[in-house]
């Protein structure tokens, strides 16, 4: 096979030089164009910076909030020697995948639907356990509790439900509950104590 080579004269020619390097620029272009337009409309482009800067008008303060909390989460952790094992992880998504199965729908199809990735998944998984690894000894909930819950809503309940037949659903849900009220006092303590420098403001 006959290999081409560019004549030494061409290689030394400036205006040669400067048409292959328009030439070279012109395919990076077209195969980046996807990190500097998101869509081109009856040939008008739109920026994928454009994009970007709508989508952090707004909803950029709700998910720089997320990351801050996130990381005052998992620095706090640290601080107290919590961590999450990939073992209670996993049986967490052996949950999911169990409940979802019930369902006839798979947990990539799930994710898949959500815009979500198992990955996320994961870590908003690690945070949830984390979280309750911090605070579930701030939460007691007592029979009585247990049981005013029941008497207060028993037209939800299934017809026929006794409070022994449903008392460890009913303390998973006042769980939670208070598990979220617990979150609101203590994220807030951490922010008032924590140094957060905000070098980007969103109206």
């Amino acid at each position: 096979m006959t290999k081409f080579k560019i004549p030494e004269n061409l290689l030394k020619n400036k205006t040669f030089k400067v048409a292959a390097l328009i030439i070279l620029i012109g395919i990076v272009l077209t195969l980046t164009k996807s990190l500097f337009v998101a869509a081109i409309v009856n040939g008008t482009p739109i920026s994928r910076f454009t994009v970007v800067k709508e989508l952090e008008r707004q909803g950029g303060a709700d998910a720089l909030n997320t990351f801050i909390e996130r990381a005052l989460i998992f620095q706090e952790a640290k601080k107290q020697g919590v961590s999450v094992s990939k073992e209670a992880i996993d049986s967490q998504i052996a949950d999911i995948e169990k409940l979802l199965k019930g369902q006839g729908v798979t947990l990539d199809e799930a994710l898949k639907s959500r815009g979500q990735t198992r990955s996320e998944l994961i870590e908003q998984i690690r945070i949830q356990k984390t979280v309750e690894a911090i605070l579930a000894q701030k939460i007691n909930i007592t029979e009585e509790d247990l049981a005013n819950y029941f008497e207060e809503n028993k037209e939800l309940l299934e017809e026929g439900a006794t409070l022994e037949g449903v008392k460890e659903d009913i303390r998973q849900q006042l769980f939670q509950q208070k598990l979220n009220e617990e979150y609101s006092k203590w994220i807030a303590e951490l922010k008032a104590k924590a140094k957060i420098y905000y070098l980007v403001k969103y109206s």
